[in-house]
Formats: structure tokens, C-alpha cells, sequence
């Protein structure tokens, strides 16, 4: 049995013109009367009573109609599943938080890579909220960005599920002076301005930051010497001793460890709790539901499990 012969009966049984079914169908009408003989030889049993002006189904085309009109959503969707897919698994269109690009990222396409074969990964990079427009717009099929809540975002997780991939904070960090102690510190009387290594006011962690040190009592002035929306370029910054930069833990464990950067201040008052998540499309998150998605779901349970 062809599937265009359930197509072509549930067009006349719509129609009830077998003139104006082939013509809907693009075919001729001998050819569309044909396919329709086709299937009622396959059902075993009439389908469209032809004496009659116009055409009627049967009794017994009535009862086919719900099963044919079920077994062709059924199909159209598996093939239009397989197909997409195919999509999938040939390039998953992952957008990531610039962030997270080369501290995170790496981890854990090679985590995914190792238990699922067959991948490849379109990724683009940005500001988590160039991110979110782009999950909206079903411009990529993942999203991998920062959470917090004092910074939310308009995702709504009914239509966007999301899965936790691991935590973080976003610390105060400097070069340290030659004693080895911060070059600054927070808060610091002495000084009537600390160097600030900003993001803008309308970023993620922008925001975040305004919460940090702009609407606490007694918060020290801060005198924004550079600006930009890059962790990178404000890491790198920091790095030369320029000012105090806020950044992710994870892009500067290294710097920490080898006490190229020190942490200013390690009250809780001047960090932030980050979130690191992946988001579905709502596009694809019903095919993700199906196959990818729960096996990134399954992969991060283990991890949990593990850690």
C-alpha cells in the first residue's frame, strides 16, 4: 500500500468529487480512480459507493476514514521525525554564552562525544541574551548559557526545557601585588576610586554586577577604566593588571591556581551563583524530547550521580 492512496481517499472522502480530488491531487482523474481501486483491492471491501451523484463513502469507507486519516498523521510525522533527525545528527545548530565558549564548552562536547557517536556540532557564540533571541527565533536548536535569578531570563521551560550541566560563581578578581595580596581590595576606604574592568549595564553578567556593587550600603566608588560585553577581554585585563574584573570561576581556575589572579575579596557579599544550562528550541523540543535530549538528560544524571 502507498501512502498517497490514504492521502487521495481522505481528499474525496472531503471532496466527494473524484474530478475535483484529482485536481487537488494534481494527477489525472483515470490515475487518481485508479489509486482509489488500489486501495479498496488492498482493504478487500468498497470504500466509495460510485452510484451515487456524488460519490459516498461506504459504511465501510466511514469506518476506514479514522484509521486512515490517524495512520497518515502517523506516518507524516515519523517521516518528518527521520528527517529532521537526520538534520540533527548531521549539525546541531548550538549557540553558546562567549562565557563558556572556551572553558566549558570543550568539556563537554568531548563528554557528549564520548558516549554519543555520530555528532557535529554547528556552533555559534555570543551574549546570552543575542542567545536567547536566537533560541526564540528557532535559530538554533540548543542554547548554552548562564543562569542566575537575580538576573532572569523571559525563557518560557514549558515550551524551552532546559537541564543543568554544572554550577559556578562570578568572583572579583585581580593581579596580585607584590606580596602576593590583592592590588586592591573591596571595600577599600583609602582609595577614592577602585579601577573597574566593567560589562555594559544591559549584559547578563552586566546586570549581574550592577546588583554586586552598585545597590549595597556603603558600596566603594568605582571608576569603569575599559568596558566590554567579552569575558576574554576583561580576563585578559585583569591579567595585566589594569583592574578589578568580575568573572566566571571556571575561566580563571588556572589563573587562580598559579596566583596570576587572586580573588579580592572572598565574602560571599561580592560573588554571584551561576547556573550553566542548556536550553531546547521550542522547534525541536518535542524531536530533542525523543532522541538527544534525553540522552544529554541521562548524561548529566550521571555525572551527578558520580560527583
Amino acid at each position: 500500500m502507498d501512502i498517497e492512496w490514504l492521502e487521495d481517499f481522505l481528499v474525496l472522502s472531503d471532496l466527494s468529487s473524484f474530478t475535483r480530488a484529482a485536481q487537488t491531487r494534481n494527477v489525472t482523474q483515470s490515475a487518481f480512480s485508479r489509486r482509489i481501486r488500489s486501495l479498496e483491492e488492498w482493504i478487500g471491501i468498497p470504500l466509495v459507493d460510485r452510484d451515487t451523484v456524488p460519490p459516498r463513502l461506504t459504511m465501510a469507507g466511514h469506518l476506514f476514514r479514522d484509521a486512515a486519516r490517524e495512520m497518515v498523521r502517523q506516518l507524516q510525522e515519523t517521516r518528518i521525525a527521520l528527517g529532521h533527525r537526520s538534520k540533527v545528527f548531521s549539525g546541531i545548530k548550538l549557540f553558546v554564552a562567549h562565557s563558556l565558549s572556551q572553558h566549558f564548552l570543550p568539556d563537554w562536547i568531548n563528554d557528549i562525544n564520548a558516549r554519543i557517536s555520530g555528532l557535529k556540532f554547528e556552533i555559534s557564540a555570543g551574549e546570552t541574551y543575542e542567545g536567547m533571541v536566537a533560541l526564540s527565533g528557532s535559530r538554533c536548536d540548543l542554547l548554552m548559557v548562564y543562569h542566575s535569578p537575580t538576573a532572569p531570563m523571559s525563557v518560557d521551560e514549558k515550551s524551552c526545557p532546559s537541564v543543568s550541566l554544572g554550577a559556578d560563581r562570578l568572583i572579583p578578581v585581580c593581579k596580585p601585588n607584590e606580596m602576593g595580596q590583592p592590588a586592591y581590595a573591596l571595600p577599600d576606604g583609602e582609595l577614592r576610586s577602585l579601577p573597574l574592568l566593567a560589562y555594559p549595564p544591559e549584559t547578563f553578567f552586566g546586570r549581574i554586577c550592577n546588583g554586586l556593587i552598585r545597590f549595597r550600603p556603603a558600596a566603594p566608588h568605582f571608576n569603569v577604566v575599559a568596558q566590554s560585553p567579552h569575558t576574554r577581554v576583561l580576563h585578559s585585563l585583569a591579567l595585566n593588571g589594569i583592574g578589578i574584573a568580575w568573572l566566571p570561576e571556571r575561566c580563571v581556575l588556572d589563573d587562580l591556581s598559579s596566583r596570576r589572579l587572586v580573588i579580592v575579596n572572598h565574602d560571599a557579599i561580592w560573588s554571584s551563583s551561576l547556573d550553566i544550562r542548556l536550553y531546547a528550541s521550542h522547534e525541536r523540543a518535542r524531536l530533542l524530547q525523543t532522541n538527544l535530549w534525553e540522552d544529554i538528560k541521562d548524561i548529566q544524571e550521571a555525572v551527578v550521580a558520580s560527583g
